[in-house]
C-alpha cells in the first residue's frame, strides 16, 4: 500500500497540478526588444559589462529593464529540464549549492565518526578545538560524498540500527 501511495504521489508530482507559467501572462518580453534593457545596455562601457548585457538579451525582461527567471509552478519538480535555455537560472546553480551543503554535512559527519574513534576523552576534546588537519582531510573526503553516500547504503552503514534508536516509552 505504501508503495502505490509513493507511485501515485510520484505521478501527480511529476504531471503536475498547476499550469507552467507563461511569458506573456506574467508581463515579460524578450530583453532584446525592451527598451529599458537596451538603454541599460547602451550605459555599459567595458568587455564585460558588454557581454553580460549580450547573454542576458537573450532571457525575459519585466518592465523595468531587469531580466527575469521564468520559474514553473514549484509542483512540478521536473519541469525546468523541459525549458530549454533557462538551465543556467535555476537549474544548474540549484545542484551547485545542494552538492555544495552536501559536502558541508558530509564532512562534518566524518569528522564527528573520526573523533569519536579515537576514544571518549579525546572526542571530547577535539569536539570544542577542532583538529584542523583532520578537519581539512575530512572536507578533501567529503567532496565525493554522493559516492560515499551511495557506498554507505549499499554496505548499511549510512543508518543505525532499530535497536540503537531510542524510543520514549509514552
Amino acid at each position: 500500500m505504501r508503495r502505490l501511495f509513493a507511485v501515485v504521489l510520484s505521478a501527480l508530482l511529476i504531471i503536475g497540478f498547476a499550469p507552467v507559467a507563461k511569458a506573456d501572462i506574467a508581463g515579460l518580453t524578450p530583453c532584446a526588444e525592451n527598451a529599458r534593457f537596451q538603454q541599460r545596455a547602451s550605459a555599459a562601457d567595458t568587455p564585460q559589462a558588454i557581454a553580460r548585457f549580450d547573454r542576458y538579451s537573450k532571457s525575459l525582461c519585466g518592465d523595468d529593464g531587469l531580466p527575469h527567471a521564468l520559474i514553473p509552478a514549484p509542483t512540478e519538480p521536473f519541469a525546468m529540464s523541459f525549458i530549454r535555455g533557462h538551465e543556467g537560472e535555476i537549474m544548474i546553480p540549484g545542484v551547485i549549492h545542494l552538492y555544495i551543503l552536501g559536502i558541508i554535512g558530509w564532512a562534518g559527519r566524518s569528522y564527528l565518526h573520526a573523533i569519536k574513534a579515537k576514544g571518549h576523552k579525546q572526542a571530547l576534546h577535539d569536539e570544542i578545538h577542532i583538529d584542523t588537519v583532520l578537519a581539512f582531510n575530512c572536507m578533501l573526503r567529503a567532496t565525493a560524498w554522493p559516492w560515499l553516500a551511495h557506498a554507505e547504503g549499499q554496505n548499511g552503514s549510512l543508518r543505525q540500527s532499530d535497536n540503537n534508536i531510542t524510543v520514549s516509552p509514552r
